[in-house]
């Protein structure tokens, strides 16, 4: 399973071909306002810097479920995608505007109701990183997902 996560991670999506990771969050966030409605809205904090590409795979693909569950459950009419550039880390944050849950209903996910949350996480932790849900039935969700930025010699190795 390790194996086969580092294979799926290291294939770049075409959402990142050509583009940054920041350029393919604002296409990701002016692709949600057209089809469903919902003013997705992109930000940009700190001085970006190159990233591995399973870091740009990892922001992205948390970022576009995040974005899923909102469209499908939420209720929301707007939405937050922040990409933050700190001294030590890189992060996304996915805040809306809906109906929110209660945590406890999706600790563990029903039969066929998808993998969502689960799969987000799975893939922050593999990176060494941490991903935290906050959401209150009748609020907003927000969904954060930190990575530590790599070490100067291990960035190198991936230029």
């Amino acid at each position: 399973l390790a194996e086969a996560r580092r294979f799926v991670a290291a294939l770049s999506p075409p959402a990142l071909d050509g583009t940054t990771p920041a350029g393919a969050l604002e296409r990701l966030c002016a692709t949600t306002t057209d089809r469903h409605h919902i003013d997705a809205r992109f930000h940009l904090r700190g001085a970006p810097v190159g990233l591995p590409p399973e870091y740009e795979v990892a922001l992205l693909r948390v970022a576009q479920s995040a974005l899923a569950n909102t469209t499908r459950h939420s209720g929301a009419t707007g939405v937050d995608v922040t990409l933050g550039f700190g001294d030590d880390r890189v992060s996304v944050d996915i805040t809306d505007d809906g109906v929110g849950f209660d945590q406890r209903s999706v600790s563990e996910p029903a039969p066929g109701s998808g993998f969502g949350l689960e799969a987000m996480r799975a893939r922050v932790d593999d990176l060494g990183g941490t991903f935290t849900v906050r959401s209150v039935d009748g609020e907003g969700t927000s969904i954060t997902a930190v990575l530590p930025l790599p070490s100067e010699s291990s960035s190198e190795r991936h230029l």
